[in-house]
């Protein structure tokens, strides 16, 4: 019997010796840029090729399924900060992982992608939840991929599923749990949407703004909720919006409150694809 390792073993699981103290520690998470920036949104171009770099932009975000390593690789040798695109809220059936997404799981279609389903987050807090490994693969493989942040969409269930069959304290939670999980792997990650979940707390006591390492939001001005954003402005943390009309994007309402605002096509095309339209404050 090896006593060192039977001792240490103990030592370690009594909380005698901290991870750091056999030289472990914690993925170092690199945060994404503040402050004011160009940045770009193109998880719909159809291959690397489309994606194209406007002038002046700091960070770009693309779908962690559709972007190779080699591609990340690339845009960062370039200064690019790269956020990687997963639905952690719906069921996507064209993603590789789609067979494993159980009826069980989907609570309902998403009237804006009728091949979507929206689904029961609450799963992630079940004994062998399938959800929770799917969501943890999909993170790794942003991880795997070179992404420095993810951006999962879909985390208003508790709005979009109808009935209350998901309250909004079990959406927070499940956002809580999806931020430790991205951080885990050493991920930033931002919140999506739900401006009016921002100061809520999740299980653990923390406020979204304070666990999530940005936000990103969609037509923060045509429904008049930016001022919420300024929460994660005021903490050092990037808050990016996009408008899909372009007579809602307020530039100055946006520098006033320290927002990255653009408007963009609504299916977020690469930049050479034909349809592309990005006009930024």
């Amino acid at each position: 019997m090896r006593r060192t390792g039977l001792i240490l073993s103990v030592a370690v699981t009594c909380g005698l010796i901290g991870e750091s103290g056999l030289g472990l520690s914690a993925p170092r998470i690199q945060s994404p840029p503040a402050g004011r920036y160009g940045w770009d949104w193109q998880i719909g171009a159809q291959t690397p090729a489309l994606v194209s770099l406007p002038a002046g932009v700091k960070l770009i975000d693309l779908d962690g399924f559709e972007t190779s390593a080699a591609t990340v690789a690339q845009l960062k040798k370039q200064g690019l900060y790269v956020v990687c695109y997963i639905n952690a809220g719906s069921y996507e059936p064209y993603r590789p992982d789609a067979a494993r997404y159980t009826a069980r799981l989907k609570l309902g279609v998403d009237p804006d992608w009728t091949d979507e389903a929206f689904v029961d987050v609450r799963d992630v807090f079940r004994p062998g939840s399938v959800l929770a490994d799917i969501l943890k693969k999909r993170l790794t493989m942003c991880r795997d991929r070179g992404f420095a942040a993810v951006e999962p969409d879909n985390l208003q269930n508790d709005e979009n599923v109808p009935g209350g069959v998901i309250t909004a304290q079990q959406q927070v939670d499940f956002n809580g749990w999806l931020a430790d999980e991205a951080h885990a792997l050493g991920l930033a990650i931002f919140q999506k949407n739900g401006p009016d979940k921002i100061l809520l707390r999740d299980r653990t006591g923390q406020r979204l703004v304070d666990k999530f390492d940005g936000i990103l939001n969609e037509s923060c001005h045509e429904f008049s909720e930016c001022a919420p954003l300024a929460e994660y402005v005021k903490r050092g943390k990037p808050a990016l919006n996009v408008e899909y009309k372009q007579k809602f994007l307020n530039c100055a309402d946006a520098n006033r409150l320290g927002i990255n605002s653009m408007f963009k096509d609504r299916y977020l095309r690469g930049g050479y694809e034909a349809e592309y339209r990005r006009v930024a404050c």
